[in-house]
């Protein structure tokens, strides 16, 4: 598919920054930002994850990564984001390794059942349109320990290798703007497939925790708005974000 955007046509490298989203929302909205700016920082200080909360990387090991797109889709469509986000992660992964990669809803991505990648987005409206996306991507690459995070890895705690960080992130953005590409074409049906085909407990039994009780459920599907289908004692709910989690992961 011949490259319309080129992610990371222009990168912006810092020592160190708070959060590499929050520096690339400060020049977004500049009559001359462009689509594909990337911001790339050996040191975030503050950087910011799914539920609020922080994500924790050493410096200079691991790929922190805000880029800039302009998809000018509707604020219900936002999901698609997600969705074509985490598959590209997802993809370039798989060129790494045959280890199982796996998208946890929403899109925390997992390497042999363990995170590996985090991704925030943030929105900007335009006249009812979703004008900027802050996409922020959390990878951890050469870094391995983790205190306090049983399930966290990383690439080289699992593939045993120590790996250039500029290399991996030329092949990432790669990955990410193909299936940016589909979504610009149209093919919102086709991601929503393979995500799902890509999903950790999708049509498979697992344990979740639910306004405070474990019970065994089995994701169905996730809607538009990208709330979470489960399946529980053969009835079918919608869960948000902060309703529901997995178990043990």
């Amino acid at each position: 598919m011949e490259s319309l955007i080129l992610l990371g046509n222009r990168i912006i490298e810092l020592e160190e920054t708070p959060s590499t989203n929050t520096h690339l929302q400060s020049i977004a909205n500049n009559e001359d930002s462009f689509e594909g700016l990337v911001v790339i920082t050996k040191s975030q200080t503050q950087g910011k994850g799914q539920r609020g909360n922080v994500w924790q990387t050493e410096q200079g090991k691991n790929l922190t990564v805000s880029l800039l797109l302009k998809p000018n889709i509707k604020i219900d469509e936002q999901f698609l984001l997600s969705q074509l986000v985490a598959l590209g992660v997802a993809d370039f992964l798989k060129t790494l390794t045959p280890l199982k990669v796996q998208v946890k809803w929403p899109n925390d991505i997992f390497l042999n059942g363990k995170k590996v990648a985090g991704i925030l987005i943030e929105n900007t409206l335009t006249s009812q349109l979703i004008g900027n996306s802050i996409v922020g991507i959390g990878l951890n690459v050469n870094q391995e320990q983790f205190e306090n995070l049983p399930f966290a890895t990383s690439l080289k705690r699992e593939l045993k290798t120590t790996f250039d960080l500029n290399h991996l992130l030329a092949n990432l953005l790669k990955c990410i703007e193909v299936r940016y590409l589909q979504l610009k074409a149209g093919k919102t049906e086709q991601l929503q497939q393979q995500y799902l085909a890509n999903l950790l407990g999708f049509n498979k039994p697992l344990q979740y925790k639910i306004a405070e009780q474990t019970v065994t459920g089995v994701i169905k599907g996730v809607n538009k708005n990208g709330k979470l289908q489960v399946e529980i004692n053969l009835q079918l709910h919608e869960f948000d974000l902060k309703e529901i989690s997995l178990v043990n992961c």
